[in-house]
């Protein structure tokens, strides 16, 4: 079964297959006080998510297996 994430992006909330994120960043905002995660997809998708930041980076660590 395929596994997917659940986050909120600035057009609402958005559904993100697993399988297809080919890589994730966090970054700072606009204005440098805000935080955001883009995630990119296979088919070259960029979402920038705007909520759950830390808790969508560790399950994406997790499934990813990164490694400091």
């Amino acid at each position: 079964m395929t596994k997917w994430i659940k986050a909120m992006t600035d057009i609402g909330m958005t559904r993100i297959r697993m399988d297809a994120i080919c890589a994730y960043q966090s970054v700072q905002g606009e204005g440098g006080d805000s935080q955001a995660l883009l995630i990119y997809t296979s088919d070259n998708t960029l979402f920038e998510i705007i909520e759950n930041i830390d808790e969508l980076v560790g399950i994406l660590d997790s499934t990813f297996e990164l490694q400091n």
